[in-house]
């Protein structure tokens, strides 16, 4: 047995019990997809999942969850012949129970439970109770009046189930930020569709950034892939042509969200989400952020606006998407001027659109 613990979900009212069995769905599409049976119960603010505890790590990484224990199922009574045998594995001077009382009907309150248990150890194995800085942390739960023993707690990620806020187009390139981006909007409860614009091995990296974002969605996430020299087209010979190329970034990157907004629109998403923090590079200041979004009708998101690089890769660390960057060279724009607009101004751009031919 797996028991699996939310956060956020028990906060959303009427929604809480459609979120509790998408979250639900999700963990048996992933249960699914490496190889597990598992069946799903919602009891008392839990999913208790009976499957293997291998599959803890896969569950663990499900968004919408807190955190999750293999656990033992048993009768109250059942509690201490299975401890006086399962305890002596350890080799340990110090313990704790933390007992929870989910179930509030049972008779026993959670400090009783406590005492009851932990009395019964330190007579058996003469350890001592520490409850600051115990090595061993003896859980137990109490569900629909049968005791979950457990001795491990497995962080989840938190946040919302994939699929409880709509869709979205995730722009993601071969650099550290976007697939960031992308999985905080994931742990948001956003499905996610990639679009990638590729350019020399650029594909190949972010194809391995989507089989660990994978990891985080009940789904394959789609992506989509476009050649960046196609999107630029004509528009980078004509921005030479009017001695222009310093605004080839700006013009690029509004390209870029021009077409995912076309792409948005058969798909049926409800944004666009970019890798932009505030300040990176050129075409993340607040001036050339404002022009690029200007003719977007569809929302643009940008959950890292506010993160520094450190920040970023603490995340890209934690997720496991820093690997992946580190695999292989940076992949530098070969459309880059050597002279770049850092505060561009909007009537300029306008004036350039036209000139260019620029819808």
């Amino acid at each position: 047995m797996i028991i699996v613990r939310y956060g956020e979900i028990g906060l959303k009212g009427n929604k809480r019990r459609e979120f509790e069995k998408i979250l639900g769905r999700n963990i048996e599409r992933k249960l699914k997809t490496h190889g597990y049976k598992g069946r799903i119960e919602t009891k008392w603010g839990r999913i208790i999942v009976d499957a293997m505890d291998s599959a803890a790590g896969i569950i663990a990484k499900c968004p919408g969850i807190v955190s999750i224990s293999p656990a033992k199922k048993m009768n109250y009574d059942e509690i201490f012949p299975y401890l006086k045998e399962e305890l002596k594995k350890y080799n340990i001077r110090e313990f704790r129970i933390t007992a929870k009382r989910v179930d509030k009907k049972f008779p026993k309150k959670s400090m009783e439970i406590n005492s009851e248990v932990g009395e019964f150890i330190v007579k058996n194995f003469g350890w001592k109770v520490n409850l600051k800085e115990p090595e061993l942390d003896i859980g137990i739960e109490i569900i629909d009046s049968y005791a979950y023993v457990f001795f491990d707690k497995i962080r989840g990620i938190g946040g919302l189930p994939v699929g409880v806020s709509g869709k979205v187009i995730s722009l993601i390139s071969s650099g550290i930020d976007s697939p960031v981006s992308t999985f905080l909007m994931m742990k948001r409860g956003a499905r996610i569709i990639a679009l990638h614009f590729s350019q020399k091995e650029s594909e190949r990296k972010v194809r391995k950034y989507v089989e660990v974002l994978n990891e985080y969605s009940p789904r394959d996430i789609e992506l989509i892939v476009e050649k960046h020299g196609t999107l630029l087209g004509d528009y980078l010979e004509k921005l030479k042509n009017i001695k222009r190329e310093e605004w080839t970034c700006i013009f690029c990157k509004y390209l870029m969200l021009k077409r995912a907004e076309e792409i948005g629109n058969k798909k049926n998403a409800l944004g666009i989400v970019t890798g932009d923090s505030l300040g990176q590079v050129a075409s993340q200041t607040l001036e050339n952020m404002h022009i690029i979004s200007s003719g977007i009708r569809m929302p643009v998101y940008r959950p890292l606006i506010g993160m520094d690089k450190t920040e970023i890769e603490k995340i890209a660390r934690e997720i496991g998407t820093y690997d992946v960057f580190i695999s292989s060279q940076e992949i530098k724009c070969p459309f880059k001027p050597r002279y770049v607009i850092t505060k561009g101004d909007y009537n300029k751009f306008l004036e350039i659109k036209r000139k260019i031919g620029l819808n």
